[in-house]
């Protein structure tokens, strides 16, 4: 595309722009609610390198602003949603308009839309309710959904944040978007992604900033940013995600929700668009994110009921797997030695361990990091094998680079095939020492660690993610489960701590005051072995039962 990125650009929030006016046309608000939307604080700037004046704390506002009737449908649990669509207490339609109503106050406070499919959707919805008799026993009846905007959408544009594929209309659903629709449930709005998606935060020319759901002095995470936000503010039902450094780990962490990492084959992906496709070094995987437990387990039972890999031959033919294991041995990974846990990290894990720690059936153990400085050097050879020169390709309109992705490319190398080979078998002989340590355990379920050092950082200073890509490396399946919230008075930094190395200084300056951080929610990571997503989910429940809701 020949334009300049800022023609480009005005034309990515021309179709926001007429895709919420299309949806307020066929989902109107009534005078009072569009009176308090009008007068809301906006994180849409006046155009998408202007990030607005968010609110700083947007879900107090998003509560205060949506009426009852329709916070009634979209604040109860999916899961009990769907019990009232498919007996009929509620129609879908009626459902969707409560949804659509509230991404449309979402995406003014948070900028966590990229486009709304209000056409799509209210076909959809129309069609099962018209018939509801022969489609109410779908496993996901009526739900609608969230999906980043990276995964192909039918007569829409795919991006992943590069201006210059804004013309790239594709005429094709994603398969997994495709087997949500045959289960029941349709995409609602597309989601933000930033600039390359190979960043923690989730900015671009697209679209501007996303803001973090409970701070917006703080990011929303990257690269499925807006899924993170949208799904923290409960204003989807579950979404979809990518993730090959922790893409979907870091929104649902920094907004609060739960969020998989699945085993690389489990779930159809290989048809998402993003740079350098056609690489096989290190592959992005989908998941769920959802405030939903329930909803995680139903999704990724769902997709994998429908037995995908006779569609996408990337797949594992391995079933669904209920897990009706009664005890556990679970590790406590409290530092990977190179970036220390911040205070109120390290009070998630201690409340972890000590909630788990007096149950009978649970095995607590320390786990060691097997060293995980071993990860980046190979990492930051894989992630770029071509230097980044695919990326960059990207860029020929004028599309300045920000900073971020600045970060996320510095250094990277154009690699010829045998420093590739040479890379590659690196990734393999770290896999097989780190799963020899593993099992060295005996019969270890699961590790409980970091997402990150820090909760959700200030903006621009997501600049460690070794947390997270670390299981990338390895490809294991990780949960991430809500367990707290920063505490201004139990988080205080430790004004004699002595930093590791550089850029655990630097992480650590960057948590100035607990006070920077407040309502950040605590998340955490539930890690196993390759193939025990089933699991994961299962721990994730015990974790869940045991913490409670944080939010209450």
């Amino acid at each position: 595309m020949s334009q300049d990125w800022k023609q480009l650009a005005i034309k990515a929030r021309k179709i926001y722009d007429d895709s919420l006016q299309e949806t307020l046309k066929l989902f109107p608000f009534d005078k009072a609610l569009q009176d308090k939307y009008n007068n809301l604080p906006s994180a849409i700037g006046k155009d998408t390198s202007d990030y607005g004046a968010p609110a700083k704390h947007p879900y107090k506002v998003y509560l205060s602003t949506l009426p009852k009737s329709v916070l009634d449908v979209t604040e109860k649990d999916p899961a009990e949603l769907l019990q009232d669509l498919k007996s009929r207490k509620i129609t879908c339609l009626e459902v969707l308009k409560c949804y659509f109503h509230a991404a449309i106050v979402a995406s003014k406070l948070t900028n966590c839309v990229q486009e709304f499919l209000p056409k799509e959707a209210h076909e959809f919805a129309k069609q099962l309710d018209e018939n509801y008799d022969t489609l109410k026993d779908t496993p996901l009846f009526g739900l609608p959904f969230s999906i980043k905007e990276m995964i192909p959408f039918k007569n829409r544009s795919v991006t992943h944040g590069s201006l210059c594929y804004l013309d790239r209309i594709v005429d094709y659903n994603a398969d997994i978007v495709n087997i949500l629709l045959k289960n029941g449930a349709y995409p609602f709005v597309r989601t933000t992604n930033p600039q390359s998606l190979m960043m923690l935060e989730c900015v671009s020319f697209m679209h501007g900033r996303t803001v973090n759901t409970f701070n917006s002095d703080l990011t929303s995470g990257g690269s499925s940013g807006g899924e993170g936000v949208l799904n923290g503010l409960y204003a989807s039902t579950f979404g979809l995600g990518s993730d090959i450094g922790g893409s979907i780990r870091s929104p649902a962490a920094f907004n609060g929700i739960y969020g998989l990492r699945s085993t690389l084959g489990r779930l159809p992906t290989a048809d998402y668009y993003s740079c350098q496709m056609g690489s096989e070094s290190i592959l992005s995987v989908t998941g769920p994110l959802s405030r939903s437990l329930k909803m995680i387990e139903l999704v990724m039972k769902t997709i994998i009921d429908s037995k995908p890999w006779l569609i996408d031959p990337t797949l594992a033919s391995i079933e669904w797997r209920p897990n009706t294991q009664k005890k556990y041995k679970i590790g406590i990974l409290k530092s990977d030695n190179i970036v220390n846990p911040l205070p109120p990290i390290q009070r998630g894990l201690k409340i972890v361990e000590e909630k788990l720690g007096r149950l009978p059936n649970i095995e607590l153990i320390e786990f060691e990091p097997y060293h995980h400085e071993r990860t980046m050097p190979i990492l930051g050879k894989l992630y770029f094998e071509d230097g980044a020169r695919d990326f960059r390709s990207t860029l020929t309109n004028g599309e300045p680079l920000l900073e971020q992705t600045t970060w996320a490319i510095d250094g990277a190398l154009d690699l010829d095939i045998q420093e590739q080979w040479k890379w590659n078998l690196e990734k393999q002989k770290y896999r097989k020492e780190y799963l020899k340590h593993w099992v060295g355990y005996e019969n270890l379920d699961a590790v409980i660690a970091p997402v990150g050092p820090n909760v959700a950082p200030k903006h621009n200073t997501a600049r460690y993610w070794g947390y997270t890509c670390q299981w990338n490396l390895l490809d294991y399946p990780v949960i991430v489960v809500p367990v707290t919230i920063v505490d201004e008075k139990l988080d205080q930094r430790d004004a004699n701590y002595k930093p590791l190395n550089e850029i655990d200084e630097y992480i650590y300056n960057a948590y100035d005051d607990p006070k920077s951080f407040s309502d950040a929610p605590v998340n955490l990571s539930v890690v196993g072995l390759r193939n025990t997503d089933e699991k994961l989910i299962e721990i994730a429940k015990i974790l869940q039962k045991e913490i409670g809701n944080i939010f209450e």
